[in-house]
């Protein structure tokens, strides 16, 4: 164990060395017109706007790449901004606003500005290797993705044969919609529906709970009935992980918690207040 937390120590001092100090992130903007469904507009969300040298780096990257695009990023106020001014006559508000993990907050940004937006959403520490149009038509209205991780459950037998990889979750780190798409409103409704169910609850692993009511294990049984329900027509199945050219981990990108503690590490604790 000591050995355990003197690797970890060395490891933070590395890290502090070659990573900081740490830099503060604007938004960046195009005067390019797309005309897809899918409008230009990448919606990415952190606690704060700072971040280190090899993180700032690949997010640079990734915005070089997509030149044709418009780059948001809100931070914990710009965020609780949005959500106020958006969304304060609806249950997924007070949702929000009854969240103790960011994780939480985080997910459902994503879906409510999809929704009244569209777009792309990226985690602040993923990115795409190739731009982000070519990974669907002009027409397409929602561009998704699988996991390399199988899911707790398996699809219906009826749309087992429309899914690329049936086995797998979707992710939802990375993310297109065209504005006002049902699967974002099945998405927020499933949400608002199942909360009771997660209030006056300790969870063990509150990571798991996230998963199960914001996170990937919903995202993924909703997309199924989505698919179910109306078919896969201009939705755009990408692969594995944006046809493996996803980035799942951007170099130095771990160095944000050194500000912002990692809520899968948290024990015991509830999710909501």
């Amino acid at each position: 164990m000591k050995i355990k937390n003197i690797e970890k120590k060395i490891s933070y001092f590395i890290k502090r060395i070659t990573e900081y100090p740490l830099k503060e992130l604007d938004d960046s903007l195009t005067s390019a017109n797309i005309n897809n469904l899918i409008p230009n507009n990448v919606y990415q969300t952190w606690e704060n706007k700072f971040f280190g040298k090899n993180h700032l780096k690949e997010i640079q990257n990734f915005r070089n790449l997509n030149q044709n695009l418009n780059f948001y990023l809100y931070d914990k106020k710009n965020r609780d901004d949005y959500m106020k001014d958006s969304w304060q006559n609806s249950e997924i508000y007070n949702i929000y606003q009854k969240a103790k993990f960011g994780q939480i907050k985080a997910d459902i940004f994503r879906y409510c500005i999809l929704y009244e937006r569209g777009g792309y959403y990226f985690d602040i520490s993923k990115g795409c290797k190739i731009p982000l149009t070519e990974l669907h038509q002009s027409n397409s209205e929602v561009l998704i993705c699988n996991e390399p991780i199988f899911s707790t459950s398996p699809p219906n037998h009826k749309i087992f044969n429309l899914l690329k990889y049936p086995f797998n979750n979707f992710l939802q780190w990375g993310l297109g919609f065209k504005k006002n798409h049902k699967l974002l409103k099945m998405m927020i409704d499933a949400i608002i529906e199942d909360y009771p169910n997660y209030v006056d609850k300790s969870f063990h692993m509150p990571k798991m709970a996230i998963l199960n009511l914001t996170g990937t294990h919903q995202f993924t049984k909703k997309t199924r009935e989505y698919l179910e329900i109306y078919g896969v027509e201009k939705v755009i199945q990408a692969g594995i992980y944006f046809n493996e050219k996803g980035i799942f981990s951007m170099k130095g990108s771990r160095v944000r918690h050194h500000l912002v503690k990692e809520y899968a590490d948290l024990r015991n604790m509830p999710i909501f207040d």
